[in-house]
């Protein structure tokens, strides 16, 4: 069924916030090609290693795994049942949304319809998609907090990153610790927050707070969700490591841990279509820390995106085999106030 004029994916504001994307990525990466010797950037990529880019391009399948496994145990503690193959697929279709859809469908709708759709009710749905998505971003945290300690010396030219990466690791620690293990006194105004709020949305927090409950006292699958997030974000390190080695740069592997999660926590602000624009600015300004001129970082900028482009192209194939449209993710993803999250 076509969408009607008042859909949400043809909304007015819906195409002015595409548009102003649009504008930021291009504006963005206008401004850096045109400071650039391109025929530097064309001739760093031309030379590289495809034994390493080979190898990269098999890491998002270690990242599928992992995150697939990491929310069978969310959805497991609620007692949803659900194949980790059907997750792994899943997986796979979130990454064609979230690296080449430039849409409001993003990555964590499809996979909370499909874990809906699968045997999990909607609201244990979600609140497994929530628990995963924070504990994935806290891991990141963890890493970028750590390495601004351990490398210190070397992040002169990040400017306030630094500060603003421990405020957002700070306020996602608040959220894993009202998840698993709530002060009851912090717990209870937020509940009084949130039961002043009128109609669905009030709804939807209480039935969301209900589901949170399956979570609390269980350090277990704390613990396991937060070991497979740490080897998760280890694996996507390894990536830019490989893509790295592929193009011939300086930086040491252990320096990439703080370079990473750094452009990951920037890329997440949603200015830009899928990142583009943005990444390239910040590994410009972080990998310049290491030595690594702007040709180069620019470089290596494409080709992380290329390699997830084509995984996004491999996540294509596999939607197109399942007879989904996407008018049923605009429904899934209206009738839930409190997405998954960036």
């Amino acid at each position: 069924m076509p969408p009607s004029e008042h859909s949400p994916v043809l909304s007015r504001k819906k195409l002015a916030i595409l548009a102003i994307k649009v504008a930021v990525s291009l504006g963005l990466l206008v401004y850096l090609i045109s400071r650039t010797d391109v025929s530097s950037i064309v001739g760093a990529i031309g030379q590289a290693d495809f034994r390493f880019i080979g190898l990269a391009l098999l890491t998002p399948f270690a990242g599928y795994f992992i995150t697939s496994k990491r929310w069978q145990g969310l959805l497991h503690v609620q007692g949803a049942e659900i194949p980790q193959g059907v997750l792994l697929r899943s997986c796979m279709v979130a990454m064609f949304f979230n690296q080449i859809m430039p849409s409001t469908i993003g990555g964590d709708v499809v996979r909370a319809y499909d874990s809906s759709r699968s045997g999990a009710g909607r609201q244990v749905a979600l609140s497994a998609i929530l628990v995963d998505r924070v504990m994935g971003l806290f891991a990141l945290s963890l890493f970028a907090v750590g390495s601004l300690f351990i490398l210190r010396h070397d992040v002169s030219k990040a400017g306030m990153i630094p500060l603003i990466v421990i405020v957002i690791a700070g306020g996602l620690a608040c959220t894993v610790t009202m998840v698993f293990s709530p002060i009851p006194s912090v717990l209870h105004c937020v509940r009084w927050f949130y039961r002043k709020i009128p109609g669905p949305v009030g709804r939807f927090l209480s039935k969301l707070d209900l589901a949170f409950e399956s979570y609390r006292g269980r350090y277990g699958i704390f613990f396991r969700a937060l070991a497979l997030s740490l080897v998760l974000q280890i694996n996507v390190v390894v990536l830019h490591y490989l893509a790295g080695r592929a193009l011939g740069l300086t930086p040491h592997f252990t320096q990439y841990f703080y370079v990473v999660p750094i452009a990951l926590f920037v890329m997440l602000i949603p200015i830009s279509i899928n990142g583009i624009g943005i990444r390239e600015g910040i590994f410009t300004l972080l990998l310049s820390s290491y030595g690594v001129g702007k040709p180069e970082a620019l470089a290596f900028s494409f080709l992380v995106y290329s390699i997830f482009f084509l995984h996004g192209i491999l996540g294509g194939l596999v939607f197109l085999t399942r007879g989904l449209h996407i008018s049923q993710l605009v429904t899934q993803q209206e009738s839930a106030p409190a997405g998954g999250g960036p």
